[in-house]
């Protein structure tokens, strides 16, 4: 296994195939344990003082309300560093040297849980603080097994329906491969897979900040508004949407609406696990609108071609699509 490929894995930017086989081969020797833990720990400790300015200072001021009044408050995340990378270090050694097989380790609370789904799967997770988290096919999510004292975070890649319970004192923060999104208590729909052009995020109840960069005031989002963030153009634009349809894929649902071809065929192998491929350059600027209802995909075909010109041929396990 190469050293950057653990890395995407640490950084979260591994696809489920990817993380899948990292996990089993981490489980597979305790040198490779090893190996991973180590990595964990530089990275880790290279990226503490990086973490958002607002966030570090809520943990400090946290840490530092619950020391004697008489204490002088000389403790810094530079120092908190120094004194806790050696121990860190000397932590995930000694376990591997042990032959303790855990794919992450639980010291700083940097225990973590990783669900994955394969294509046409769907998983509801509980999260520690009871907030429930319904996985859409070909996702991951990743989130710590004991939430911290003052933030919920998880990292997701693919889809997700969140109904996060409310708790003003621990926000709740989805990070996504561009995007962060801050909540206290809320229902929303966020999809953000690698090979799309955009991540979207949906508010169905309550209400969401969209944060693109730090240093930048959110985008608050009012229930039934869409943001999409455009990953090439680096930019997000709200749209007004009926959420019921973007989260019907819960219930087996696929509903399109105006939606380009080759988003809708992503979705498709998503969902059934198939390679399509566009044949005609005039489908790629193709927009459908239909809802396919838990049909099969041969009924799925069938709609296709007779609701639009796209016609389609099976060649070498693969759905050819072209225009009339």
């Amino acid at each position: 296994m190469q050293e950057k490929d653990l890395i995407r894995y640490i950084k979260g930017e591994a696809n489920p195939n990817e993380k899948q086989s990292i996990i089993e081969w981490i489980k597979k020797d305790a040198k490779h344990q090893k190996q991973y833990n180590i990595l964990k720990a530089q990275y880790v400790a290279s990226n503490l003082d990086l973490l958002d300015d607002t966030e570090t200072n809520t943990a400090y001021q946290h840490f530092s309300s619950k020391r004697a009044a008489n204490k002088k408050k000389y403790y810094y995340p530079v120092a908190a560093i120094a004194i806790l990378l050696p121990l860190f270090t000397w932590y995930v050694i000694t376990f591997s040297e042990n032959n303790s097989l855990v794919t992450n380790t639980d010291f700083l609370k940097l225990d973590t849980q990783s669900i994955v789904t394969q294509y046409g799967d769907h998983k509801t997770i509980v999260l520690p603080d009871g907030s429930t988290v319904i996985l859409n096919s070909n996702s991951s999510l990743t989130y710590a097994k004991n939430f911290s004292d003052t933030l919920r975070t998880v990292t997701l890649t693919g889809e997700a329906f969140f109904d996060i319970k409310r708790d003003t004192t621990k926000p709740f923060i989805v990070h996504t491969d561009q995007l962060k999104i801050r909540v206290l208590g809320t229902s929303f729909n966020v999809k953000s897979y690698p090979v799309d052009e955009n991540i979207e995020t949906t508010l169905v109840t309550g209400k969401v900040e969209v944060l693109q960069k730090s240093n930048e005031a959110p985008i608050v989002l009012a229930p039934s508004q869409k943001a999409i963030f455009d990953k090439e153009k680096k930019d997000i634009r709200i749209n007004e949407v009926d959420s019921e349809n973007v989260v019907a894929w819960k219930q087996g649902k696929l509903v399109f609406d105006k939606t380009p071809l080759k988003q809708v065929v992503l979705d498709l192998k998503r969902k059934y696990s198939v390679e399509f491929i566009i044949e005609s350059d005039s489908l790629l600027d193709y927009k459908y609108t239909g809802e396919f209802d838990n049909l099969g995909l041969e009924e799925v075909l069938n709609l296709l071609k007779l609701s639009s010109s796209i016609q389609y041929t099976f060649k070498n396990n693969k759905i050819m699509l072209s225009s009339e």
